[in-house]
């Protein structure tokens, strides 16, 4: 009862929105302890009560199993069997699958698919229910394999903002270099949040394919251009990676097509074409495919360090962070202090977006985060904002 009062209240506090489905299992999940409660209690009176010839009722001793969970009013599944001198389980995913979840992300995740279930089907049978909670757990652990210090989108641009009140910088154009590929700049994407919240709905574009700054020199001559007097700019550097449904990195399942395509697209293609042993093409000629061209004598240089990866994850999530240190490099060589006023400071992120699966929003995993002053004095901020992993 205690546990699940707490869990209740937790959630009903919690500093994000939590969707109602989610309150309600909890709030089944204390009804169903209560009922426990009380059913036991009424067990044990009746053990001691005077026998009665009348009732029809099988008698229950004390110390027989009280065969009943939440489980039970979902489908008949096989009921969890509670006796006096066991704790019932303490939380959500050990209730419904006997797996544990701890990351809120997941949580949400396996909400609204189970919330999509019970509206589009009008129910919901408890091996569905187990196998969202299942489905999302994997979806995390395949993450964290791979992108150590990956977080949910909205959890990016909380700890981002309190490094920046930390530093009264409140005034800031926003500038992004990420790949143009629309499932980067959907509603809730770190993109959409840190315009909406940092740039304060403005954002200037220095990123072309696979999120490499091919605006160059020119680009953020003009970005830093346009920063306010006292005002600070922000850049946002990434590559990103999609996960499809059925958890391929490298692979994203796109809104009305039956298959998953590549995610990055260009970042792949060109590993693809250095694979099969494809001519290096000239970028003195290629103009009309100049950036893709690019990628791949960038990507060909790389190689060695991808061929030593084995197929499938291990490879998409190694091209990933390859892919972001090209634009990083390239990055660094367009970055200037040329701008605002002696107060003006420049914050730079880096890392790598994640075009989730399912009803995730997307994660990023933040790889560099500094900023830098008119005196030339450069700041680590990743500390401070993501801590250790």
């Amino acid at each position: 009862l205690k546990e699940a009062v707490r869990l209740s209240t937790e959630l009903v506090h919690h500093r994000k929105p939590i969707d109602l489905l989610v309150i309600s299992i909890y709030t089944m999940m204390f009804t169903t302890a209560a009922a426990a409660f009380l059913a036991l209690s009424a067990s044990t009176a009746e053990a001691f009560a005077p026998s009665s010839s009348t009732t029809n009722n099988v008698r229950r001793s004390a110390q027989q199993p009280l065969q009943m969970s939440y489980l039970d009013s979902l489908a008949g599944a096989q009921p969890l069997s509670f006796t006096t001198t066991s704790s019932p389980p303490s939380t959500f995913g050990e209730l419904l699958s006997g797996d544990d979840m701890n990351d809120l992300c997941a949580f949400n995740a396996a909400s609204l698919d189970i919330q999509s279930t019970i509206s589009s089907n009008g129910g919901i049978t408890a091996a569905q229910i187990q196998d969202s909670i299942r489905k999302a757990n994997e979806v995390v652990s395949i993450i964290r394999q791979n992108f150590p210090g990956a977080m949910g989108s909205s959890e990016i641009l909380e700890r981002v903002k309190r490094v920046l009140d930390m530093y009264n910088a409140d005034n800031i154009l926003l500038t992004q270099s990420v790949c143009p590929d629309e499932i980067n700049h959907e509603h809730g994407d770190i993109t959409d949040l840190f315009i909406e919240n940092i740039g304060g709905g403005k954002v200037f574009h220095l990123g072309g394919l696979a999120g490499v700054p091919f605006t160059g020199k020119t680009g953020f001559g003009a970005y830093s251009a346009h920063v306010a007097d006292g005002g600070h700019a922000f850049v946002l550097q990434a590559p990103h990676i999609g996960m499809s449904d059925d958890l391929e990195l490298g692979k994203y399942s796109r809104e009305g097509q039956d298959h998953a395509g590549s995610a990055c697209g260009a970042a792949v293609g060109a590993m693809c074409h250095c694979m099969a042993g494809n001519p290096m093409p000239d970028l003195a000629t290629a103009t009309a495919d100049w950036q893709m061209n690019f990628l791949i004598q960038e990507i060909g240089k790389r190689m060695p360090a991808l061929n030593a990866c084995a197929e499938g994850n291990e490879k998409q999530s190694e091209l990933a962070r390859q892919t972001h240190q090209i634009g990083k490099d390239m990055l660094e060589q367009c970055l200037s202090t040329d701008f605002g006023d002696a107060d003006s400071m420049l914050f730079v992120m880096t890392g790598i977006q994640i075009n989730m699966p399912f009803e995730f929003e997307d994660y990023f995993q933040p790889l560099s985060f500094e900023v830098r002053k008119k005196d030339g004095s450069v700041v680590d901020l990743y500390q401070e904002a993501f801590g250790s992993w």
